[in-house]
């Protein structure tokens, strides 16, 4: 029985780096390994379309070509529309197609997408390898009453919802292997050393669940190795949602990069948090050629930063940044405007925070909603002076959406504040070089920041003069 698993087009190109990616999507290679792995009934194919450049026509050609059985999506909230868009050209061509989708929109609201999309014949809560694996089989053998016992899996019967609740985490990650040979070879990769965070941050979907469940430090290396032999990466990217969080982990794996001689092969990127950095651990990164860590930050505002629940304060903040400095360690941040209460004060204080700290890559992305978080309830209740604007999944954008208001500040204002923001962290530092990379690389992001700050200053001069006369 043919299975395929797909990342769906885009209909339009928004932010590059991330609609069309450079990397594989891991979701996708480890789902189809555990499969591959587990299952003798199921031929597992994957396309990841932002990968391979593919439109709606050239995916669904190829999803033609293979004969498949079942069809399997991931969508995150602002992907969901396409992914149901494949969905239902697969059904035109062929209604018998048994159409899945899982990921974190759907994990969200799992009976408003079935609702909302019913091309989809079935959903997925959650993590989606043991659950999908149960699924699978239970097609393969006809045995579709077996539905009802999946945990995880969720459809509609004659109009009525049935939920087998949260899919089953996986307490052992030794049994992941991705199948990284059933994309091209690419220059970068995200790997998954650890699924997980303690942390409990207002606008985070938290995937993974508070509790840390990581792979050995053997196994992450040896995946690493299998990279470099089969695929020739330059770099390899952990996408573990905090990689420090486990210090005596991190330490081992530096360590392991060097002595097996990665460093010189390889450079690295992870996602840390400032409470989990320290002298030794840095040194080590930058030794293990560690090129640039992500930081977390959010908001420059004190009263903001104790509101959002990311357990950090600035000066915990200003001394990671003191660190890494002194081991000349890249960092890059993220800040996002737009956090409950923010006011244009708390706002540019963010700003000005920037400034300081002068990261090498700032991100000032704007709230976006999205199901699942702390901030999706209070923009729904109206909470945090929030008003959600829109449910259109297209505008859950992370830089540049356009789906939730405050009403303590105009949406035109927060995106002038996040484009003088960039501006200001740049020229401030007297970074003219970098602004222009910035720009070039980010440059759709950028080209729309600027058109939307012109129209929203010719909106501004209008209603002044209406005012006035």
């Amino acid at each position: 029985m043919n299975v395929c698993i797909v990342n769906p087009p885009v209909e339009k190109v928004i932010e590059k780096v991330y609609d069309t990616p450079d990397f594989p999507r891991a979701a996708l290679a480890f789902l189809a390994g555990y499969l591959r792995e587990n299952s003798d009934l199921a031929k597992v194919r994957v396309i990841d379309c932002k990968f391979d450049r593919l439109d709606f026509d050239q995916c669904v050609k190829k999803i033609e070509d293979l004969e498949i059985k079942i069809l399997a999506l991931t969508a995150m909230t602002n992907e969901i529309k396409s992914a149901a868009k494949v969905a239902k050209l697969i059904k035109e061509i062929n209604p018998k197609t048994i159409t899945i989708v899982g990921g974190q929109h759907l994990s969200a609201l799992p009976e408003e997408t079935l609702r909302e999309f019913p091309q989809f014949d079935y959903g997925i809560v959650g993590e989606a390898e043991t659950s999908f694996l149960e699924f699978v089989e239970a097609v393969a053998k006809s045995d579709l009453t077996h539905f009802y016992n999946i945990k995880g899996l969720c459809f509609l019967e004659e109009d009525q919802f049935v939920n087998g609740g949260a899919s089953v985490m996986l307490a052992d990650q030794e049994g992941l292997n991705p199948a990284w040979d059933m994309f091209r070879s690419a220059q970068s990769y995200y790997i998954q050393s650890s699924r997980g965070c303690p942390f409990e941050c207002n606008f985070c979907i938290n995937p993974g669940g508070r509790v840390v469940r990581p792979r050995s430090v053997e196994k992450t290396l040896d995946e690493i190795g299998e990279l470099i032999e089969n695929h020739g990466p330059k770099t390899i990217n952990f996408g573990d949602e905090i990689f420090t969080v486990k210090r005596q982990r991190t330490l081992d794996i530096c360590q392991g990069l060097i002595k097996r001689g990665y460093h010189k092969k390889i450079n690295w990127w992870c996602q840390t948090h400032v409470n989990t950095l320290d002298d030794e651990m840095v040194k080590l990164m930058k030794a293990s050629n560690c090129l640039m860590v992500g930081l977390g930050i959010e908001t420059g505002d004190e009263i903001t930063m104790k509101n959002m629940g990311k357990g950090i304060t600035l000066d915990k903040v200003k001394n990671a940044i003191f660190i890494l400095d002194k081991y000349s360690l890249k960092y890059n941040t993220y800040f996002i405007l737009g956090q409950p209460y923010e006011t244009v004060k708390s706002a540019k204080n963010t700003i000005n925070f920037a400034v300081e700290i002068n990261p090498h890559l700032p991100i000032f992305g704007l709230m976006v909603p999205y199901p699942g978080t702390k901030v999706w309830d209070m923009a729904i209740s109206g909470e945090g002076n929030y008003k959600l604007k829109s449910k259109d999944w297209d505008a859950f954008n992370k830089q540049i959406g356009d789906a939730l208001e405050l009403t303590g500040i105009s949406r035109n204002r927060l995106e002038r504040i996040q484009f003088f923001g960039y501006l200001k962290v740049f020229l401030y530092n007297l970074r003219l070089i970098d602004l222009v990379g910035f720009v070039w690389k980010y440059k759709t992001e950028g080209f729309t920041l600027i058109k939307k700050f012109i129209n929203n200053f010719i909106i501004d001069i209008k209603y002044k003069l209406i005012t006035v006369t």
